[in-house]
């Protein structure tokens, strides 16, 4: 699990860069299905993928600090039958605006441009059209 710090940095981020739509961190629900009651039209959801600790010298031997790495999984959705061009257009504004940025310690590295296929790895049931994309970080605590 990404770290307190890094998911707060991360999920205040996304949520700047998807605004006006609705953001929901899908670690706060059982599954994607929970939130779905609470979604009218675009929505971004955030779904912490894999996290991961590495011990490392930072500045030269005998500074040992820590670098975690992690991705995460963003989500957009909308209701199908809907011209996905907004939604593209959506996708592009909100990658921009994220990538390569510095959120104190965390890095945002990349993050992909959304595709549609196999987009169904949300795990959303019904008339929902899904696009996503994979944010990838790092961040270093020099101990």
């Amino acid at each position: 699990m990404s770290s307190k710090a890094t998911r707060d940095a991360i999920n205040a981020a996304v949520v700047a860069a998807a605004a006006p739509w609705a953001t929901f961190d899908l670690s706060d629900y059982e599954s994607a299905s929970d939130v779905m009651p609470l979604i009218d039209s675009q929505a971004v959801l955030i779904q912490y993928v894999i996290a991961d600790e590495t011990m490392m010298n930072i500045g030269g031997e005998g500074n040992q600090g820590w670098e975690e790495t992690g991705s995460v999984t963003l989500h957009l959705l909308t209701p199908t039958g809907f011209d996905s061009a907004p939604l593209i257009d959506k996708s592009d504004e909100m990658r921009l605006a994220l990538r390569g940025r510095r959120l104190g310690q965390v890095v945002i590295e990349s993050v992909s441009p959304f595709v549609d296929f196999g987009a169904g790895s949300a795990g959303i049931d019904g008339a929902w059209k899904t696009y996503s994309s994979s944010l990838y970080y790092y961040s270093r605590d020099c101990g």
